[in-house]
């Protein structure tokens, strides 16, 4: 990304966190609005289609391209604190990798916090992976998240491990938050200077997701779990952005446990910037450095 645009961006996050310092906070229906709206301006690659559908009850958007094959399923939890975030937010994304690959990409819609909290995020996304199970048994599926949507994703290996859920052929975590812990290495450290959330978000989306339950459970920050039985799994994360201590240890934890992995540290960017393939070169080649990993298994050794 060039450095005027990375500026240009970083910039307006500053000037957000200085309004929500001064007392200007959005409500969480106000944050859906608004995100929504922004996603208009970030629509889907030509020549691919979105629809609806659901998956034992939870809304999911189903996004194919004019070639899509039978080679395999997309399954992106999308991010936003648990508070926001939907379809429309990830459907870039999620269109830019079904027209690389020709699989069918799948975004649930799970109930949001603080109305719906934990774990019902959670059993709505297992809910709609069992719907997929069921609708392509015979299709690989690649768990993608994002940001809050990384720790649904891990939070849902730790939770088929405990289930015999059959797991998914890989996992694809994007700047994932895995450690919700008041105390967490990210929280604490707060490397972030150029992030729209800096530690008190953090804090406070953590306070709507669990109100006064325990962030030690493994379904809550994936980090603290066992990870010997995670499939293989790619982490993609910024080093100046404020969740990359999360990233760096579960990789360390992955390689202890000898689960193939493999860890892309970008140095200059902001949190989730794979959202955005239309507009930032990086988010493209991250995305391909993905499709690349789902398609081929291109892992480092453990």
């Amino acid at each position: 990304m060039g450095k005027v645009h990375y500026h240009l961006v970083t910039t307006y996050y500053k000037l957000m966190r200085k309004l929500r310092s001064a007392g200007v906070e959005p409500s969480p229906k106000q944050l859906r609005a608004s995100a929504d709206g922004l996603a208009l301006l970030n629509p889907m690659q030509m020549g691919t289609n979105l629809s609806m559908t659901e998956f034992n009850g939870v809304p999911t958007g189903e996004v194919t391209y004019r070639n899509t094959t039978n080679k395999g399923i997309v399954l992106f939890i999308h991010g936003g604190g648990f508070a926001f975030g939907s379809v429309k937010t990830h459907r870039s994304s999620v269109a830019y990798l079904c027209r690389r690959t020709g699989m069918t990409g799948y975004i649930p819609e799970y109930r949001l916090a603080p109305e719906h909290q934990y774990p019902i995020p959670l059993d709505d996304c297992i809910a709609a992976y069992k719907g997929v199970l069921e609708r392509h048994p015979d299709r690989p599926i690649h768990l993608f998240g994002d940001s809050a949507g990384g720790s649904l994703a891990a939070g849902m290996i730790h939770r088929m491990k405990r289930e015999g859920i059959k797991m998914p052929d890989s996992l694809v975590l994007m700047s994932p938050w895995l450690d919700l812990r008041p105390d967490s290495e990210s929280i604490v450290k707060n490397r972030d200077e150029d992030s729209l959330f800096d530690k008190d978000d953090l804090l406070h989306y953590a306070k709507f997701y669990l109100d006064e339950k325990d962030a030690n459970e493994v379904d809550v920050s994936p980090l603290l779990g066992e990870v010997d039985y995670f499939p293989q799994t790619l982490i993609q994360v910024a080093e100046n952005e404020l969740l990359y201590f999360d990233s760096l240890r579960f990789a360390e934890k992955l390689k202890a446990a000898k689960v193939p992995f493999t860890l892309q540290v970008e140095e200059f960017l902001f949190h989730s910037w794979q959202l955005f393939p239309d507009y930032v070169p990086e988010a493209r080649e991250s995305l391909r450095k993905a499709e690349a990993f789902i398609e081929h298994g291109l892992v480092q050794a453990p």
